[in-house]
């Protein structure tokens, strides 16, 4: 071999070369990839980065959620969320971000499967109206008309619509548990969908993920507790320890931890104004509760 004139081997080739080459090539058939060698495992993660990339800011697709109890299957309605970010990816370039800090090169790839895109459910404008229109109808402001619930048999007033704290645009999913009840569930249905511009009509629909999460009474008093004492922390000090969150404040929709819905908790309460069609021994047993649960975000 002439030192002069070197033989040309598959790495005498530039890197935009293989780029062009690998970008055919699907998601799936490039991790296998990554084994050849240190520039191959570069090169195949500079792709998927691009790839994420491209794949986040498509404003013709939403994310849709359904979360619902099962007894309110066909009248709770879906949201839409709103696309808030990647935590530790780069919507610059590669080679920058909690992706590529404090790692070893050869366990950047790794680190992917830890990225998770943050939504916030929204109430839509139509849902905003039927609430408003609800209330005026039975003569009572939103939030302190008389609901019937199908959970518990019988009906119950709700008055936190009118307290401090709720915004209006939060998303919210009512609980209620039964002395003889350790949990209660909410059908958790999450759907990339591709809207028509202007208006609410769905193109098409690829759901990923059906499931459901399981909310135990143990973890919504504890919840409930939490969020209370945020509450006066934030009241008293007026510092950001109320907007730190756990683990906990997650539940997970399915066991690879692809889908979770983060939670606020807070109990229902009664409006001795109102009437209640409830016996007065049963309403001071704690063995019924009832919380609402805030969407804030998956």
């Amino acid at each position: 071999m002439n030192p002069a004139n070197p033989a040309m081997t598959l790495n005498s080739l530039p890197n935009e070369v293989f780029i062009q080459i690998l970008s055919y090539f699907s998601t799936r058939v490039l991790l296998p990839l990554t084994s050849v060698n240190h520039r191959f495992h570069a090169l195949v993660l500079r792709i998927l980065h691009y790839r994420l990339l491209l794949s986040m800011p498509l404003k013709e697709y939403k994310l849709l959620l359904e979360c619902f109890h099962p007894s309110s299957k066909l009248t709770e309605p879906h949201v839409f969320c709103k696309y808030l970010g990647t935590d530790g990816l780069n919507e610059h370039h590669d080679g920058t971000g909690l992706l590529y800090e404090n790692i070893d090169a050869a366990h950047h790839l790794g680190r992917v499967t830890g990225l998770y895109s943050r939504f916030r459910p929204e109430v839509s404008s139509d849902e905003e109206d039927e609430r408003g229109a609800i209330g005026s109808k039975f003569g009572f402001p939103p939030g302190r008309m008389l609901l019937l619930s199908e959970v518990v048999g019988f009906i119950r007033a709700d008055i936190n619509g009118g307290q401090e704290g709720k915004g209006e645009d939060d998303v919210i999913r009512e609980v209620t548990l039964d002395g003889y009840e350790d949990f209660s569930q909410l059908c958790v249905v999450a759907n990339l969908v591709q809207v028509k511009p202007g208006t609410s009509l769905l193109l098409s629909a690829s759901t990923i993920e059906d499931g459901f999460v399981r909310l135990w009474r143990e973890w919504l008093r504890g919840q409930s507790e939490r969020m209370k004492k945020t509450a006066e922390i934030d009241w008293e000090e007026n510092s950001d320890k109320a907007q730190m969150f756990s683990d906990d404040d997650i539940l997970w929709v399915d066991m690879s931890k692809t889908v979770g819905l983060k939670m606020r908790v807070r109990p229902k309460t009664w409006d001795p104004s109102l009437p209640v069609l409830i016996h007065q021994d049963d309403r001071d047993d704690d063995s019924w509760v009832g919380y609402e649960v805030i969407l804030e975000g998956e």
